[in-house]
């Protein structure tokens, strides 16, 4: 059940952002209505996703890194994002790769290099709230450590929607969740009843984490259709 939730859910999410990012395309550069934006959307759907494979390479990658987190980052706070980002992704893919297989568990290293990389992301994620909450709670103010660049970035999230200030806190609170049900599955003090309830929870909390973060993602750096 776990398994076609993840699929199903992570399907649906990607499908409405996608077409949220087609809509909004297609009004301002067509100049269409919303009745008619729906029209074409899986042929942009498929041309997007083969300019995207075709555009992969050492310039791409430059390129997002320098928009991603260069321009939004100064440099002491750039390696706190970076970690935490690198630690996300081989926690959503050791994590869930193995849980979509209900007869494998993860084991040997990989097992390790998941509960070291579990607390690389707890420790990145806390820094991360320090550093960016001011700027989901209200009009946060830059820090004088910004360059005129990232400074910019800093106001524009200042002034995101509120979806994206609630993606941000689900995302945060989904992480705690994670967290405090990572460590309690290594206390010895609950029974395996009780530690498949808490298995349980990890897993879903796990999953908020990837959709927020899907959805957060999207709505940071991906403004009406364009990169930021």
């Amino acid at each position: 059940m776990f398994g076609i939730i993840t699929v199903f859910s992570i399907l649906v999410l990607w499908l409405l952002l996608s077409f949220h990012c087609y809509r909004n395309s297609a009004r301002k550069e067509s100049k269409i209505s919303s009745a008619d934006a729906g029209k074409g959307y899986f042929s942009w759907l498929a041309n997007r996703v083969w300019l995207w494979f075709k555009g992969l390479g050492g310039d791409y990658a430059r390129d997002r890194y320098r928009s991603w987190i260069t321009q939004r980052y100064p440099g002491r706070q750039r390696w706190v994002f970076i970690c935490l980002g690198l630690s996300l992704v081989y926690l959503v893919l050791s994590g869930f790769v193995f849980a979509l297989i209900n007869s494998i568990r993860l084991f040997g290293l990989l097992l390790l290099l998941h509960v070291v990389l579990g607390g690389v992301f707890a420790v990145c994620l806390c820094w991360a709230v320090i550093l960016r909450a001011r700027f989901y709670i209200g009009e946060g103010q830059a820090s004088p450590e910004t360059n005129a660049a990232s400074d910019l970035a800093l106001r524009a999230e200042s002034r995101m929607g509120w979806w994206r200030i609630v993606f941000f806190w689900i995302f945060v609170v989904s992480g705690v969740v994670v967290i405090i049900t990572a460590w309690f599955q290594m206390l010895p003090q609950f029974s395996i009843r009780t530690q498949i309830v808490i298995l349980t929870v990890h897993r879903y909390a796990a999953l908020d984490i990837l959709l927020s973060g899907m959805a957060l993602f999207y709505f940071s750096l991906v403004a009406d259709g364009h990169e930021r």
